[in-house]
């Protein structure tokens, strides 16, 4: 079906820089969103936690982007992003996005909107609420975006904070396209790990230290070690008390160095169970 947000002559969004290609397009919508995130978690949008309040932060986010920014999508939106499994996510239908998104929104009107839980309970309830906002995709472009910094200033509003920063795009996909589908599991265990004060200063040191040898984590998965489950991989490097290694599916993790028997040499075949 036609698209109306896209330009019938470069085939791309429509967008207020006039650009007709993709990279620059990217680009300049990342440098602009990036500065209006950082503006909006200095100072949050005052609302209700409801879709009036969604459709502010995405239109604060994306206004210097697209017309149509702050507005819910008006055609069926898909993508063929699974390649694991080789589903298409098919997005809720634009005529049941408004009722659909109260439904969410009102029952965490009826839960107080979260207030009171403790940290990992509060975490398991905000990954289901990322993952139905997720599922229901409201804008043409920019949803997850728009997602984080709604849930992010929901749980500044209760005294948490959520590190998305070391989270790596390609574990966020991931677990986007499971809750998609209805497997909150693994964005569960995100939303506990990036409020988790020790997870997260163990995940910032490992992403620094990739960084200063210029690897590109953001494109595999990285996340922490749980305990209790057992791990098999090449050990990678160290940094204090954390090391780091890939395993067979190229996933990267960091452990704690005392779950080592002994210490390893980069390249070297390890396996342990995290305690």
């Amino acid at each position: 079906m036609s698209d109306p947000y896209i330009d019938p002559q470069s085939r791309i969004l429509t967008n207020k820089f006039g650009l007709t290609d993709q990279e620059s397009l990217d680009r300049a919508e990342f440098n602009s969103v990036s500065i209006r995130s950082i503006l909006l978690q200095l100072n949050p949008l005052k609302g209700n936690f409801d879709s009036e309040h969604l459709k502010a932060i995405h239109s604060y986010l994306f206004r210097d982007v697209y017309e149509w920014a702050g507005q819910f999508r008006t055609i069926p939106l898909a993508k063929a992003e699974d390649v694991r499994g080789g589903r298409i996510i098919r997005f809720t239908p634009p005529d049941l996005i408004e009722r659909e998104l109260k439904h969410v929104f009102d029952e965490l009107a009826n839960e107080h909107f979260l207030e009171g839980l403790p940290r990992r309970e509060f975490a398991r309830r905000v990954a289901g609420l990322f993952s139905e906002i997720n599922r229901i995709h409201p804008f043409r472009e920019g949803n997850g975006r728009a997602q984080r910094q709604f849930v992010r200033q929901l749980a500044d509003s209760l005294g948490f904070k959520l590190h998305f920063e070391v989270v790596s795009k390609e574990r966020l996909i991931q677990a986007s396209i499971l809750s998609a589908n209805g497997d909150v599991a693994m964005m569960g265990r995100l939303l506990d790990e990036i409020t988790d004060t020790e997870r997260i200063q163990s995940l910032a040191k490992v992403i620094a230290h990739l960084e200063r040898g210029q690897f590109k984590w953001n494109d595999l998965y990285l996340a922490t070690t749980t305990s209790g489950q057992s791990y098999a991989g090449t050990f990678a490097g160290s940094d204090g008390a954390n090391f780091f290694f890939r395993d067979d599916e190229n996933r990267i993790f960091v452990g704690n160095f005392k779950d080592l028997k002994r210490p390893a040499e980069s390249g070297e075949t390890i396996s342990f169970t995290a305690s």
